[in-house]
């Protein structure tokens, strides 16, 4: 193909390196090296380099040499340009740098150029744009240095008062930075009122030396407001949290979501309370070049940002800059409701689940993927730690409390016939776990759900749903319900021992009708001499329910709308109640059950030979929750928007009356 010469303007990369080899030349950049072969090679890329300035055509570049050499000086910058090592120029925007501004600058400007194009242009706006340093101590000197380093035109400066701030040497950084650019100074704000701190910025960058939480919470909705964009950096402990940007038709609460994350996995952090803390001391690894460190880390977030570089980057990202050992690293985070505005209860969200097409196990899985982090995530992991993984794997999840109801971050785990079972059903039930303890209290005192048999909106006391000891999920929103309904009829099994009256029937297994899986457990049940007895519950609760008992205690109860589930439910659970106490490893055993009194174990056959409870209905199960009157009503547990979109189908039932 034919190449218009006058189509391209080249400009060799600011960033690129030749050296002399045996083969020819070698040459490189941060795009990668390569070996260019021919004795002469290195001699003509050294000749052509000074006029691959971007100042002319490919066109005019071959026109100003002699004729025999045009076709080699256009087939090696045509190679050079293929290889990225030349970039053509010919639609970047034109600028009103000085030639000694853009060499003072060259090692930004080539920067940029590494990204995007026009970079003269995206500089010397970057140059004059106005950027607000917000902030006290040495934190807001280091940022005002590198913000001058950087090449900005003014620093405006507002400093706090929670630490001492020194203009002195604010000023010699100012003398330093003028030897080279003349037109730099640094202009001082009143930081009293918000709105007049960030009154025409283009952007507002922040840095605290100590939880100054209110504040951070504060400014980036100020800045929003005043159509800036906004960055901070803020120390607690002995960490940094630099991040996100958030541009100036972002979202304000970015950082806010990033915060109640982090708290919600680590409920004793200071500033934990949302609030500012100017007592606390900083941390005595924030000093010297750790100082300069954290500025540098906010300034250049806000020069690729005001460049463009980052255009089109969600502020979803958090780093985390250790003090003391000055390793970094990146944390995602998903928006925390509470950071959100309030949105009211709305019933038509009913339907629409409805309707909503399934998620199996496997896309459970996937999507959980989005929730993990080890600091701000709504899993902080997902793990089998040094857990026995025979006869049965084991899989934990831990689970933040995202608004201090759970008493802190918990572990919730799944057990299954292999590891990816495992992991799938922790990650389920973690799911169910969060979206119990995630009430957003600001859509009201009642919320609304669905008859579970009529299928009309029904409204429902909040204080009858969270916290939900009784969530369920499942693949759709009916199996959602028939879960969350089977889970609240199992919930009453201690109302139900209060009223019973004679021993209930041990069951002889042998003529139980197990699922493959119930008779695969009960095998490993002989196999390690556990031994154990069931005993049926059902008639007292009105679904197929039966206790599991060993020597050593009440190990489950298990419900379920068939016997068959039921019965290998139960046998999962024992098997796993053994595992744990053989293993020495209580971390995983069964969530404790009220004990089966001795005078209520009946013996085998009791009065019932062979009789094993037959199969209910959802029917069946609703008109025993509601012998009493009332209907039962499904809820959807959907208060944290974000994690309702990855698992939508979770419910609890509750009885409602009136």
């Amino acid at each position: 193909m034919e190449v218009n010469v006058e189509r391209i303007r080249p400009r060799l990369r600011g960033d690129v390196y030749v050296m002399r080899v045996p083969e020819g030349a070698y040459i490189r950049s941060n795009l990668g090296g390569s070996m260019l072969k021919g004795a002469s090679t290195y001699e003509w890329i050294q000749r052509i380099a000074p006029l691959l300035d971007g100042t002319r055509t490919l066109g005019e570049l071959c026109a100003a040499v002699p004729e025999q050499s045009r076709a080699a000086l256009a087939k090696l910058t045509l190679l050079l340009l293929g290889k990225g090592y030349v970039k053509n120029v010919l639609d970047d925007r034109p600028h009103t740098l000085t030639a000694d501004l853009a060499g003072t600058y060259a090692a930004n400007i080539a920067f940029i150029e590494y990204f995007v194009d026009s970079p003269e242009l995206r500089f010397e706006r970057y140059r004059d744009a106005a950027v607000v340093l917000a902030g006290a101590g040495p934190l807001l000197q280091a940022l005002t240095n590198s913000q001058l380093r950087s090449g900005v035109r003014t620093a405006s400066v507002a400093p706090f008062a929670e630490s001492p701030f020194d203009r002195d040497r604010v000023a010699e950084h100012l003398a330093a930075a003028r030897a080279l650019d003349p037109d730099q100074h640094v202009a001082y704000l009143d930081a009293a009122a918000d709105d007049r701190l960030v009154a025409g910025a283009a952007m507002v960058l922040h840095v605290a030396d100590r939880p100054m939480i209110e504040r951070a919470l504060r400014l980036p909705r100020a800045a929003r407001a005043a159509n800036a964009a906004f960055a901070q950096a803020v120390a607690v402990g002995d960490e940094a949290w630099i991040g996100p940007v958030i541009g100036k038709d972002g979202d304000a609460t970015a950082w806010e979501s990033a915060w109640r994350r982090l708290r919600a996995l680590a409920p004793d952090l200071a500033g934990a309370d949302l609030r500012d803390h100017p007592e606390l001391a900083p941390s005595e690894f924030l000093r010297g070049p750790t100082v300069a460190l954290v500025a540098n880390q906010l300034c250049f977030a806000a020069f690729r940002h005001l460049t463009g570089i980052d255009q089109g980057q969600a502020p979803d990202r958090l780093v985390r800059f250790d003090l003391e050992t000055l390793e970094t690293a990146t944390h995602a985070f998903l928006p925390h409701p509470l950071a959100l505005p309030a949105v009211p209860d709305d019933p038509a969200r009913l339907a629409v689940l409805s309707a909503a097409p399934p998620v199996d196990d496997e896309e459970l899985g996937r999507r959980a993927v989005d929730c993990v982090d080890a600091r701000t995530g709504v899993f902080a992991e997902i793990t089998e730690r040094d857990y026995e993984q025979l006869p049965l794997f084991v899989s934990e999840v831990v689970v933040s409390d995202p608004v201090g109801l759970a008493g802190g971050p918990f572990p919730v785990h799944g057990c299954g016939e292999s590891v990816v079972e495992s992991r799938q059903r922790a990650v389920r039930r973690a799911f169910e776990r969060y979206a119990a303890v995630m009430p957003d209290s600001r859509k009201g005192e009642r919320l609304h759900g669905v008859d579970v048999l009529t299928g009309e909106p029904v409204e429902v006391e909040a204080a009858a749903v969270f916290p939900a000891r009784t969530a369920a999920s499942g693949g759709d929103w009916s199996e959602a319900v028939r879960a969350a309904v089977v889970a609240a009829a199992g919930a009453g099994v201690g109302a139900a021992l209060a009223t019973a009256t004679a021993p209930l029937p041990r069951l002889d297994l042998d003529g139980a009708e197990l699922t493959a899986r119930g008779a695969r457990y009960r095998k490993l049940l002989a196999i390690v001499d556990q031994p154990f007895e069931v005993y049926d519950l059902s008639g007292l609760l009105g679904l197929p329910t039966f206790a599991f008992t060993t020597p050593e205690a009440t190990v489950a109860f298990a419900s379920g709308l068939e016997a068959g589930a039921a019965l290998e439910q139960g046998l999962e659970l024992t098997l796993l109640a053994y595992q744990s106490r053989a293993a020495k490893q209580p971390g995983y055993a069964p969530e404790p059950v009220p004990d089966l009194p001795a005078e209520l174990r009946g013996e085998p056959d009791h009065g019932r030979s062979g009789a094993w409870p037959g199969p209910v209905t959802l029917d069946d199960v609703v008109a025993r929750l509601t012998r009493e009157g009332g209907r039962v009503v499904a809820v959807p547990l959907d208060h944290d928007p974000g994690v309702a979109r990855l698992c939508p189908f979770v419910a609890q039932a509750v009885v409602v009356h009136g």
